[in-house]
């Protein structure tokens, strides 16, 4: 009989998920007329403003996983849950950073059209 690895299942989205958010975090932004010192600095700005949701999410995931932790150890999904619980909280400061430098008149560099 072929030896089963449930523990490298569980890890593989969590690698994939890892993957996926490395390529997100690597954003560019850009606003016709802005130096990129000043888009720098407004990022910086929009990180500093998204660290109070961020932190409420995080505190809300760190209440779920100590009042369901014994669950999800029992059941073998505990590496599972906190990957998705760290997924969500970036997933929350992307969209937080993504509205605030949208707000500001910046676009995602990837989603500018090339000068001809």
């Amino acid at each position: 009989m072929p030896r089963q690895f449930p523990t490298a299942r569980r890890l593989l989205p969590l690698a994939v998920l890892g993957l996926a958010l490395a390529g997100c975090a690597a954003q560019s932004w850009v606003k016709p007329g802005t130096e990129d010192d000043q888009m720098r600095a407004d990022y910086r700005d929009c990180v500093r403003q998204a660290q109070p949701a961020v932190e409420r999410d995080a505190r809300i995931e760190s209440d779920i996983m100590s009042t369901r932790g014994d669950d999800y150890r029992r059941s073998g999904s505990m590496m599972t849950r906190r990957g998705i619980s760290e997924a969500r909280t970036s997933g929350r400061q992307d969209d937080e950073v993504y509205g605030c430098m949208r707000s500001r008149g910046y676009m995602p560099a990837d989603q500018v059209a090339p000068a001809k």
